[in-house]
């Protein structure tokens, strides 16, 4: 004999596996980016129970939705109810550990898969053995054997979308994961619903009296109960997982803020001296490149720090770099090559585009605040290659004054 299935109750055994399977892709991919063990093992119990919980639940949700053969109730053993909840659990600490390993053999993924399918087997069967009916719940092998190949090649196919759901591209993870755990819920209902058509009742069937839990009001509550946990520990590990997402940006912006104080002046935001020596080896790596260089000295930043300080000599530096970057234009590498001298790659000058490249410089830094008293400065260039064919040459070839600028006297030589 056999019962019929309360649909809504179906629905709701199906919707607690995809949470199952959600949650299990979830703890997934978040074990295998930790790196501390007592971390791994924590969230590695943790995916373990509420998956084998899923699972578990969802089998009782669908228990709950069978209605028996006329004449006939439900009632399960509750010490047999609970053990049929550990190899669930096992199963999926098995899962969860093969696919957080860094490297998987395709023999280890198969029998994995094996281990684990017999464990939802063993959960399903053992489940359906909590009835204790007399006389005992029949079976179609061959019904059961293709159940059995279900749960082995269900959890083979999930053991793989865990894996390579971790390498897809952050903007498509979620839609992905999504569509995995509607895969594998889907996979884990049909394995419980092909065992649940192997069984028959035959006629007269009684559950025995000590059967405490009564399956029909079960199902509701605890679909219920089931999903509000398993969306908890999802929240409680996106919580954990937002916090190692704050920590790693904090320890990259750190690691980029080392590197920006290694290579970039503080005062003016140029590159500094090291960067700048990066950048014309590898100019000059270039095939066929020709460029020239300029090297622009403040000479009154010194008489400017004697005289008022070093924070007025720094902010006639900042100003002097934004003149000079304005006067250059966007072509030009600027960087600040000393306390008071600046250098830039530009394309190369003729004499007179060099000419016209004082004139600019000239209108823009006498617009700095401390031009008038201290906004002496000179020019120097130099050519690649024409000028040196290496770079410690090149720059004391540019070093060599060429232009001078005195505010104070307005005269330029």
């Amino acid at each position: 004999m056999s019962g019929s299935y309360n649909l809504t109750l179906v629905f709701a055994s199906y919707c607690v596996a995809v949470i199952a399977a959600y949650t299990a892709i979830y703890f997934g991919t978040r074990i295998f980016s930790m790196h501390d063990g007592a971390g791994r093992k924590f969230w590695l119990g943790m995916g373990a129970v509420c998956l084998g919980s899923g699972i578990w639940s969802m089998h009782f949700v669908g228990m709950s939705a069978y209605t028996m053969p006329a004449g006939m109730t439900m009632s399960f053993s509750a010490p047999l109810t609970v053990l049929s909840w550990v190899p669930a659990v096992l199963a999926s600490a098995l899962a969860l550990y093969v696919i957080t390993r860094p490297n998987v053999s395709a023999l280890s993924i198969v029998a994995s898969a094996v281990i684990m399918g017999a464990g939802i087997c063993a959960m399903h069967y053992g489940g359906m053995y909590a009835m204790r009916m007399d006389p005992q719940i029949q079976y179609d092998a061959l019904i059961v054997a293709i159940s059995a190949v279900i749960a082995v090649v269900a959890s083979g196919a999930a053991l793989v979308i865990c894996r390579q759901v971790r390498v897809v591209p952050a903007k498509y993870a979620m839609a992905v994961k999504g569509v995995a755990a509607l895969v594998m819920g889907a996979a884990i209902c049909g394995m419980h619903y092909t065992g649940m058509a192997a069984a028959s009742y035959p006629m007269n069937s009684m559950a025995a009296q000590s059967n405490t839990l009564q399956g029909q009001w079960m199902g509701i509550p605890t679909a219920i109960v089931a999903s509000i946990v398993l969306l908890l520990a999802l929240i409680v590990a996106y919580r954990d997982f937002k916090q190692a997402e704050s920590e790693r940006r904090s320890a990259a912006q750190a690691h980029d803020k080392v590197i920006e104080n290694a290579f970039v002046d503080q005062a003016t935001g140029l590159a500094n001296r090291t960067r700048f020596e990066q950048l014309l080896m590898q100019k000059m790596a270039t095939q066929h490149s020709r460029f020239s260089l300029l090297y622009i000295e403040m000479n009154g930043y010194r008489d400017l720090s004697n005289a008022l300080g070093e924070q007025a000599a720094q902010q006639m530096a900042q100003e002097f770099a934004g003149a000079v970057r304005s006067g250059l234009g966007d072509a030009s590498e600027l960087a600040r090559y000393s306390s008071s001298g600046f250098i830039a790659l530009v394309p190369e000058l003729s004499n007179n585009t060099l000419a016209n490249t004082f004139a600019q410089l000239k209108r823009t830094v006498g617009q700095i605040k401390y031009a008038p008293s201290y906004g002496q400065w000179s020019l120097g260039y130099s050519n690649y290659p024409d000028s040196a064919s290496n770079s410690r040459l090149l720059v004391r070839a540019a070093q060599k004054t060429r232009y001078t600028m005195d505010y104070q006297t307005q005269t330029a030589s």
